[in-house]
This record gives C-alpha cells, sequence and structure tokens, in this order.
C-alpha cells in the first residue's frame, strides 16, 4: 500500500483509540487530551516499525 494511505489509516485509528481510552480512564479531560494521546500512539506505532524492520 502507498505510504501516505498507511499513515492515514494509522492518524484516524490512533486518534480514535486514544480519545476512547481517555474518556475510559480520565472522563474529566476534555477531547484535546484524548488527540494528544492518539498522536502518541501513532508515534509509538512508527517507532516499533522502525525497530523491527531489519538493517540492511
Amino acid at each position: 500500500m502507498n505510504a501516505l494511505i498507511i499513515f492515514t489509516v494509522r492518524l484516524i485509528l490512533g486518534l480514535a483509540f486514544g480519545i476512547i481510552l481517555i474518556r475510559l480512564f480520565r472522563p474529566e479531560w476534555g477531547i484535546y487530551h484524548g488527540a494528544g494521546a492518539g498522536l502518541i500512539l501513532v508515534a509509538l506505532a512508527y517507532g516499533m516499525s522502525f525497530f523491527r524492520k531489519p538493517k540492511d
């Protein structure tokens, strides 16, 4: 798949899961905290894929 499509899917899913997780565990926090958590999840996904790929 195209790298832009993969980024878009990861971004949408990361933001959705980040918002859901924050609303579950910290309901008093706002939507911006959830979006921040989602961005952290996306960054962690890219970081783990970087370290998982074998080096040439």
